[in-house]
């Protein structure tokens, strides 16, 4: 009877205690002001929900503090920021008619055209340290050449068809990415040197290494890349040693548009890391990014 009682006890402080050990949430990182970022907040129904529940002990919200362009962060002295030498960013074909806060006009992108040749390259700071692998997702435009208006003529990367009809699909004419995770300001000790991500492919979770990495995208839609969650000590598939991640360091997401027969658009908003977040875990700016 005693054993029993103990038992019933044992299970009402497990109970009690739960809360305390499912401090985790979904979070998002982009460039710049996460809630403003244009694909977040034209998705309430999954971007909303993290942008409105995830609160600071002062009661503001977590993803309105988290624009970093204009400070430096780590011993590399990063910040975040979107570069491209693809050309200047226009109207994009896909996205242009929605309007990001503060913006005039709409939503803006660098264009690499057909059969040409560019780098995007994308820094984020993480707001929460990680307790799950990370997704880097890419929102895409890949329209056919010249076609920026047509709704028809959306288009695949490395695919093309024969004057004769014929489908086909080149693997060598698709974009790479590379993603490096570099040391930020709370970085866990002996992280000094950035390091290659690795990634789990879809289906399967075989690991590759994230280092000028094939992948395909197409017409509007998004390509999800599942990030393994570094491990202190672990190799990645590079030989390289990993470390926790932690809130405060920053991801370094590198796309090359290899030649190709698609006009390819970009712009600051189109990349986004996603994973679920350790509560109590934060890295923020003031107010809207003010200091």
């Amino acid at each position: 009877m005693k054993l029993i009682k103990l038992s019933i006890v044992l299970v009402a402080v497990l109970a009690l205690t739960v809360p305390a050990w499912s401090g985790n949430v979904p979070e998002f990182d982009t460039v710049g002001l996460d809630s403003a970022n244009v694909f977040a907040i034209n998705n309430p129904i999954q971007y909303g929900q993290v942008i409105f529940n995830n609160i600071l002990p002062d009661g503001s919200l977590l993803n309105n503090r988290s624009d970093f362009r204009f400070g430096f962060y780590g011993p590399y002295d990063l910040r975040e920021e979107f570069l491209t030498g693809a050309g200047l960013e226009l109207p994009d074909p896909c996205f242009g008619f929605f309007v990001k806060p503060g913006q005039e006009g709409g939503y803006e992108s660098a264009l690499t055209d057909t059969w040409n040749e560019a780098e995007y390259e994308w820094k984020i700071i993480l707001q929460m340290k990680p307790e799950s692998d990370l997704n880097v997702n890419i929102y895409d435009c890949v329209k056919k050449h010249n076609e920026f208006a047509d709704w028809e003529e959306f288009e695949q990367t490395g695919r093309y068809r024969a004057p004769w009809g014929q489908l086909f699909f080149t693997p060598a004419q698709n974009p790479t990415i590379t993603v490096k995770a570099w040391p930020g300001d709370l970085a866990t000790p002996g992280f000094v040197d950035p390091f290659f991500m690795d990634a789990r492919t879809l289906p399967g979770l075989a690991i590759t290494a994230l280092d000028e990495a094939l992948y395909t995208s197409k017409a509007l839609w998004s390509e999800g890349i599942v990030m393994v969650m570094p491990e202190t000590g672990v190799a990645n598939s590079k030989g390289e040693t990993m470390y926790n991640l932690k809130q405060g360091d920053i991801m370094q997401v590198k796309i090359y548009v290899n030649p190709n027969p698609t006009d390819i658009f970009y712009g600051q908003d189109n990349v986004t890391l996603k994973y679920i977040g350790i509560v109590g875990t934060y890295f923020f700016t003031g107010i809207n990014g003010s200091v």
